[in-house]
């Protein structure tokens, strides 16, 4: 799910550069930064274009900072005027970009329907992005949209996601044996504890449960990608759930085969997992002291954005030495591990001083090997909150798709070193605290 476009980036620097030197609108605005905004969109680092942006008026008029806008709206969970700006952009500017962006407006466009839970629309301008823009995109982009369109398809029709929510609401939590955080969820007056994991782009329950709590499954089949790029043959389904005193009617599940979800010859079983679509749906959680799980009625507001979305993938802002960088951010991952991408950006130092050594990745769908280096500690900040960690792994291929443009996958040898974490979709903004 949440195929993320291998845009050509170069192309875009080189298109909008040639925008800013024969625009008309400068608006006190100076190629240099210009050059910045630019920079930032197509590296993808959402939060230092949403910083030069904070310092920027916005000209409606000028097609490129309407562009910057509809991508910090899309990122930062505005999906309904995120759109109205990519429609203004596309009705009245299209002729100011090259097919590469035009191809990224649509694509945003289609997962911002998603995430509104208008499927049939999603569904549609992903067709329109691959009958008109194929061209822009590589083999593995088009056959991971090809299989969102089949989901989106397959739930287009069904009634949206209800959360009824009458006060604040508190719950127990607890870690299981590989050190994840479980929530008790409440099928059927039957409560069984799931994953509650930030990482994972949709809620998933095995075929043993779904076929024990009567589940409505859907055909046909669909096709997902693990962590680690393993693509497998799943199936949708309906499921209302309670957690806590939290009412979930018609929540989208995934239905997995319990043998992909069972590690060590069955000494570990998820039975489920909770992820994105009900967890920024219930917009704020409080994790106290790894017990409790509290869920205000109606979310704090904060002025500091540190959360973004990269489609269904919650990216946090990492600050490492004096770099600002965006790692996913999951809370069903055990630990931190550094990608590709930090690799080549730090290259001579890491090759020249660590090891590169054989590691085993595990995931839903298969373990796989692969090589990486050993870093012996690293100093990570999030928000407020710093914490060394030792003994990191520096992959150095990318294992999917939606690992471009993050630097790594931020983990539970941080979350759990603090006593506090919240996490906000209204504000768009996390803490950890003690």
């Amino acid at each position: 799910m949440g195929a993320v476009p291998p845009i050509n980036m170069k192309r875009i620097f080189a298109y909008l550069i040639i925008i800013v030197i024969f625009s008309n609108c400068s608006d006190k605005l100076t190629q240099d930064k210009y050059a910045q905004l630019i920079k930032a969109y197509s590296e993808q680092n959402y939060f230092k274009l949403d910083n030069l942006m904070s310092e920027t008026k916005l000209n409606k008029r000028e097609p490129t900072l309407l562009l910057c806008k509809a991508k910090l709206d899309y990122v930062f969970n505005r999906p309904e005027s995120s759109n109205i700006l990519i429609n203004k952009i596309l009705d009245k500017y299209s002729a100011y970009f090259n097919d590469t962006i035009i191809a990224d407006l649509y694509f945003m466009k289609s997962n911002n329907e998603d995430r509104l839970q208008d499927y049939e629309n999603a569904c549609l301008n992903a067709q329109l992005l691959l009958e008109k823009y194929s061209h822009v995109y590589d083999s593995s982009f088009i056959r991971e949209m090809e299989d969102d369109i089949l989901i989106r398809k397959t739930l287009s029709g069904i009634p949206k996601m209800v959360i009824k929510q009458d006060a604040d609401t508190r719950i127990p939590i607890k870690r299981d044996i590989a050190g994840l955080l479980n929530v008790p969820v409440i099928i059927n007056n039957d409560s069984t504890d799931f994953i509650f994991d930030t990482g994972a782009n949709k809620s998933v329950i095995v075929k043993s449960l779904a076929n024990k709590y009567g589940a409505r499954i859907f055909l046909p089949k669909i096709n997902i990608y693990g962590f680690t790029g393993y693509r497998f043959e799943s199936e949708l389904c309906l499921i209302d759930i309670k957690i806590g005193d939290i009412t979930i009617k018609n929540s989208v599940f995934i239905v997995l085969p319990d043998s992909l979800l069972s590690f060590g010859n069955g000494a570990y079983v998820i039975k489920g997992i909770i992820g994105f679509p009900v967890i920024s749906a219930l917009k704020e959680l409080i994790f106290e002291d790894e017990k409790f799980l509290s869920i205000p009625k109606e979310p704090a507001q904060y002025n500091l954005r540190n959360f973004a979305l990269r489609e269904a993938n919650p990216v946090i802002l990492v600050k490492y030495r004096n770099d600002t960088l965006p790692f996913h951010f999951d809370t069903g991952a055990d630990r931190t591990v550094l990608f590709a991408t930090f690799l080549n950006k730090y290259k001579d130092e890491i090759t020249e001083n660590y090891k590169k050594l054989t590691v085993k990745m595990a995931g839903a769908g298969g373990d796989i090997e692969t090589e990486a280096y050993l870093i012996d500690s690293v100093m990570l900040s999030a928000g407020e909150a710093q914490l060394q960690l030792d003994s990191l792994e520096v992959l150095t291929e990318l294992l999917n798709a939606n690992q471009r443009h993050v630097y790594g996958n931020f983990g539970q040898d941080f979350i759990k070193n603090f006593s506090k974490m919240e996490i906000n979709f209204e504000s768009m903004h996390i803490k950890f605290s003690n």
